[in-house]
């Protein structure tokens, strides 16, 4: 009877499903392969990868995970890879190899269907496969000025928004077409004669002191600012673009206003010269002096920044504010200063990261590791510390590192 019993037993966890698990994928970029991580129920890194996967392109430099599918933005092309039940990578269809290619970041349109890349003066517009693979060569592009270098970007529900490193710099607003693509077709890689015109932005944000990292959240864009070492908030009007000057009923330039001012209150000065210059909106609230970050990400919860500084190996966050102004308003006024510094660690230059709603994943680069910190509930870290680390991976330099969930338990 008893072994009856034990066999029962037996087929019961036999015909259990696996826990769902999660996984986060680094760039080795100085060894040109991608590596995969297994993640704890607590969130904790397993010390070695479960997997390594060479890629086909240099320098591996971006990673994204969208669609049940690993985008990797290396040197000379684009690549895709079908993320498994357990975290297994199976390569897709990428773009074609270009020697000048230097994509700068990755980012999805929220339907899934389109991925755009910025580089050195011109954005791409991917249209993915049913698979989410890319075609050999992008489907749609904008053209910008010479003197853009495109750097980070965010997609939202019909607009794509860029940082652009001018002088001065800007955060470039583009409005997409209705199947996600960008407005022209042939950009970047044409000879000079063949390229379409530059395209001015749908709306932007001018005058800004090189900015790189940013962040759109519902009324508010988040931005550095790192010649002048701070953070900014914008209040956005209600279509998501800017305060662009415009013309009233009688054909007059005028500067129109943010719409609702519930979350925006300027001050009577930035007012009148907001009146006077016929320009955007003034800044809804900055930070202090600051250091440069490398980049910035939102806790899930929506009401922390998190942010790497890469020449002082540390962590920083910024837990928002209510508008003091305004009773009962939402989190979205910047500290003058960090709410939270991690412990600075000289051998390590963080570049980017991710979070999840129980940790912060930073890519340790010269420190050939990744690190997590635990976070609270708010998303401000518990310790100055990281609670967990991978070992070393020799001269492998992480750069960028995504979270995967899985629908198995990763192994």
């Amino acid at each position: 009877m008893r072994s009856v019993i034990g066999g029962l037993f037996v087929a019961l966890l036999v015909a259990e499903p696996a826990l769902a698990g999660s996984i986060l994928y680094a760039t080795a970029a100085s060894q040109q392969r991608i590596d995969g991580f297994c993640l704890g129920a607590d969130g904790a890194l397993a010390a070695t990868p479960t997997l390594q996967i060479a890629t086909l392109g240099r320098l591996p430099r971006r990673v994204l995970v969208g669609n049940g599918v690993l985008y990797v933005a290396e040197a000379d092309r684009i690549e895709a890879f079908a993320i498994g039940q357990r975290g297994g990578l199976r390569r897709l269809a990428g773009s074609e190899p270009v020697e000048s290619l230097n994509p700068q970041d990755l980012t999805l349109n929220p339907d899934g269907k389109t991925l755009y890349v910025t580089h050195l003066g011109f954005l791409e517009a991917f249209a993915l496969d049913a698979e989410g693979g890319l075609p050999k060569q992008f489907t749609s592009c904008v053209q910008g000025e010479n003197t853009n270098d495109f750097l980070d970007a965010q997609a939202t529900s019909g607009l794509l928004y860029v940082s652009a490193d001018d002088i001065p710099g800007r955060i470039a607003i583009y409005r997409l077409n209705a199947d996600g693509s960008l407005p022209q077709t042939g950009c970047g890689g044409l000879k000079k004669k063949d390229r379409p015109a530059v395209m001015r932005a749908d709306s932007a944000r001018k005058s800004l002191q090189r900015p790189k990292a940013f962040i759109v959240v519902g009324d508010f864009v988040y931005v550095e600012e790192r010649s002048i070492h701070r953070l900014t908030a914008f209040r956005l009007q209600p279509d998501g673009t800017f305060c662009d000057k415009g013309k009233d009923a009688n054909g007059n330039v005028v500067a129109e206003s943010c719409g609702d001012l519930a979350y925006f209150l300027p001050t009577s000065k930035c007012a009148r010269r907001q009146a006077k210059e016929q320009r955007q909106q003034c800044a809804a609230s900055k930070t202090g002096h600051v250091l440069q970050y490398e980049d910035l990400v939102l806790h899930p919860g929506g009401e922390t920044l998190i942010g790497t500084q890469y020449f002082k190996g540390r962590l920083d966050a910024y837990r928002l504010k209510p508008e003091p102004r305004l009773p009962d308003a939402p989190r979205v006024h910047l500290p003058k200063q960090p709410t939270f510094i991690s412990t600075a660690n000289p051998v390590m230059t963080p570049v980017r990261l991710t979070a999840t709603d129980r940790a912060v994943y930073v890519a340790g680069g010269e420190l050939d590791r990744v690190v997590a910190f635990r976070l609270e509930s708010d998303g401000v870290p518990v310790d100055a510390a990281p609670f967990s680390r991978t070992d070393e991976q020799t001269n492998s330099f992480p750069n960028d590192v995504a979270v995967a969930m899985l629908s198995a338990a990763c192994e």
